[in-house]
């Protein structure tokens, strides 16, 4: 029966076809097609493929809310529309698109073995482009089913004709991103899947589960997201679970947040906690005010070594801060909808609720403890730098030191070096002339005139810096609220900042990219399939997943949540590449060790102070959290492009600079076909305007890394060239104006 219907719909599919008049005769029109049948839970693995076609970014809105024309425009008309389209393998077409008439054919392909349908490789790493895959589901009744769906980039999704699934965005591949259900006719249905390219990777996985096999699921998922939240799990006051303060003479007993969940997975266990004073003495009750610490090292029944710490504040017994009024003043928040001037009549107003909220937090939160133990420590010091002395990067020197000592590794690593002087003088940032950047005087003014239009167009301000041969050309900001001091969130530029930190340690050999992370941190083996490198957390390889999971920098024992995350079977690594920061996090827990200097401090006294980064903050996170001005982020991009060195110091070595740009992964891990550095990416772009091959705007190895804000590093060593450009988001018109911006800069390179 099922090779009857398959033989008529085959028919019909071909007679349809033929009769298209822009189709191309072929008398050898090979009538097998890709038929799925829906049996269980499986990966759709045969696809017929027909592409590509253009998807080139717009000015304006088009209908469909998107900005890229191949997103939008159905290119399947003379199929009769992507609602009734269909097509055999091996069929020649012709279809007229803005860019003339494209002469294609329908191929079969396989999925990769990560079930990724990989149009970038199919397509030989095409950017801005649409392809589409057509197959057959088979169902021998009718019913629901479930799928599970994941596109780099934007997405359309149809089934007999109906529009299931739609998503306009940019990203790359998750697995199981996206989940939606479908209804299957008795017999065959048909599947058309629409993928709208931007730049970079370009695929999708469609997963689909009948009804048996998505309850079996949904099981397996619950014992997941226990296992998950398990990890999450939380010590806190027993009887009083929203304070992190008590009074001096006992130390309050603690408990888990969801006992019966850890009992669950862990099986049941005492906590054996320690308590520890501001000096990291041990002791057994608190005498006395200020910051103490617990720290909880049991062993489960299951075989997991759980370790937990936290700050605690032990406040005088006449204070009680339920009862305080204070005010606290809130800078403006830049928002649309927010009045500056009334906020700003409102003055006292905000004040006070603002000092109740934090009245609030102060007693319900863990880092009320933190600022309460800060407040209480600190002294009038002249010398103290502000960006050193922070509440953040107090609690984190306080729990490092106390867990090196806990360890006892205090000593077990050399001091890592500060950047040393050279007598090679590399190029440094400065403003001198257009002749010594080799950039055109002329080509200025054609700059900021594009520079304008683009803020006139998407209200989105920004500032922007160029730089050539060390000397700064262009430098300018966009916006009446912007200056060129103006401090701007990078996002996941932030992830090239920690690949850049790391450098140091693996110039001076303190850690190699292939060590085992267990090398330094208690918990994690150094062999076998659970083993993970430092390699395997740059390069997102690790089977983590996520940003800020498990408390982020701000868990001390981070690292061993994540350790028994590995026994959990929860990460599995070098399997397939997953783009997360929790690699980024535990890199600089190991570097935390080695080093003595909690990150945040080790960022400061290591990397920004030493490379003269006066407007540049790090203190929450090692894979978003950086802000920082447009000439800074230029200076770090001109650190790299000088790989290592930096006027006359010098922070790595050029080997070491070679050791992080973007290398294949398969060389590392089998089966993983992908290039990453070391917190770098390759960021050329094609040229717009020439149909070349592999013509790029920019020199072919420029780098950088992208962001979530939108912000731009471009480093290009053809050109010897720095770009930076600090903005919150992309807005309209994002991408071709960037182009046009590289363009202008390109052409007004005088030599």
């Amino acid at each position: 029966m099922k090779k009857i219907l398959l033989i008529v719909i085959l028919l019909i599919c071909l007679v349809g076809c033929v009769s298209k008049p822009d189709i191309s005769s072929n008398e050898n029109i090979n009538l097998k097609s890709a038929v799925f049948t829906i049996d269980g839970q499986k990966t759709i693995k045969e696809w017929i493929v027909l592409g590509p076609f253009p998807n080139n970014p717009v000015d304006k809105e088009l209908p469909d809310g998107s900005y890229h024309t191949g997103y939008y425009t159905d290119y399947l008309e003379i199929l009769g529309g992507e609602e009734e389209a269909i097509f055999p393998i091996d069929t020649l077409i012709s279809i007229k698109t803005d860019e003339g008439i494209l002469k294609l054919k329908t191929e079969l392909h396989e999925i990769n073995k990560w079930d990724i349908l990989d149009f970038d490789n199919i397509f030989n790493k095409a950017d801005h482009k649409v392809a589409y895959a057509f197959c057959y589901i088979f169902s021998d009744k009718n019913q629901d089913a479930d799928v599970y769906f994941g596109s780099d980039d934007g997405a359309k999704v149809w089934l007999n004709g109906n529009l299931v699934h739609s998503v306009y965005v940019g990203r790359g591949i998750t697995y199981r991103e996206d989940h939606f259900k479908i209804s299957l006719q008795k017999g065959m249905n048909k599947l058309l899947v629409k993928v709208a390219d931007r730049v970079r990777d370009w695929g999708f996985v469609f997963e689909v589960f009948d009804a048996v096999a998505w309850e079996k699921f949904q099981v397996e998922k619950r014992e997941e997201e226990a296992l998950k939240e398990f990890l999450n799990c939380q010590i806190i006051q027993d009887g009083n679970p929203w304070d992190y303060t008590f009074y001096p003479g006992k130390f309050p007993d603690l408990v888990w947040d969801k006992s019966y969940l850890v009992e669950k997975v862990a099986g049941h266990f005492p906590l054996n906690v320690q308590w520890f004073d501001e000096n990291y003495n041990k002791v057994i009750s608190p005498e006395k005010p200020g910051r103490y610490a617990y720290y909880v090292e049991s062993e489960s029944p299951k075989g997991f070594k759980i370790r937990r710490a936290g700050t605690m504040y032990c406040q005088p017994t006449d204070f009680m801060l339920w009862s305080e009024r204070p005010r606290a003043y809130l800078d403006y928040l830049d928002c649309d909808t927010f009045d500056k001037r009334a906020w700003e009549q409102h003055e006292e107003q905000i004040a006070f609720f603002t000092g109740r909220v934090m009245v609030l937090s102060m007693m319900s939160q863990k880092e009320g403890a933190v600022l309460m133990s800060y407040l209480h420590e600190i002294e009038a010091d002249n010398n103290i730098s502000p960006f050193l002395n922070t509440p953040i990067i107090r609690d984190h020197d306080y729990h490092l030191a106390l867990k090196r000592k806990i360890l006892n590794v205090e000593s077990k690593w050399p001091a890592l070096k500060f950047p040393q002087r050279t007598v090679n003088r590399a190029n440094v940032l400065s403003e001198k002339s257009f002749q010594k950047a080799g950039f055109r005087q002329t080509s200025v003014e054609k700059l900021r005139e594009v520079c304008q239009k683009w803020y006139d167009e998407s209200g989105v301000e920004f500032v922007i810096c160029a730089a050539r041969h060390g000397e700064i050309f262009f430098h300018e900001s966009f916006g009446k609220e912007v200056s060129k001091d103006t401090k701007m969130p990078l996002a996941s530029i932030t992830k090239l900042v920690t690949g850049t930190m790391f450098a140091q340690f693996v110039d001076q050999e303190l850690i190699g990219i292939d060590d085992p992370v267990g090398d330094f941190l208690p918990d994690f083996p150094t062999v076998g399939k659970n083993a993970i490198t430092m390699r395997h957390l740059f390069t997102h390889t690790s089977g983590l997943y996520g940003h800020e999971m498990y408390g982020g920098l701000h868990n001390p024992w981070m690292s061993n949540v994540i350790a028994n995350g590995y026994e959990l079977k929860q990460f599995v690594p070098g399997k397939w590449l997953n783009y997360n920061g929790t690699g980024y996090n535990l890199s600089g827990k190991v570097m935390e060790m080695v080093s003595g200097k909690s990150i945040f401090r080790l960022m400061q006294e290591n990397f920004f102070q030493p490379l003269g980064l006066k407007n540049t903050v790090l203190e929450e996170d090692l894979a978003f959290s950086c802000n920082t001005t447009a000439k800074d982020l230029a200076t770090i991009g001109q650190l790299l492009l000088n790989k290592g060195s930096y006027g006359d110091l010098q922070f790595f070595s050029e080997q070491t600079f070679e050791k992080l740009l973007p290398t294949q992964i398969n060389k590392y891990f089998p089966g993983i076909d992908s290039e990453w550095g070391i917190g770098l990416t390759w960021m050329a772009e094609k040229h717009p305007e020439t149909s070349q091959k592999g013509a790029t705007i920019l020199g072919e190895k420029t780098f950088g890394h992208g962001s979530a804000t939108a912000c731009v590093l471009r480093i290009d060593i053809e050109n010897d060239l720095v770009l930076s450009i600090t903005r919150k988001l992309a807005g309209a018109g994002y991408e071709k104006n960037l182009q046009k911006v590289e363009m202008v800069i390109v052409e007004g390179l005088s030599d």
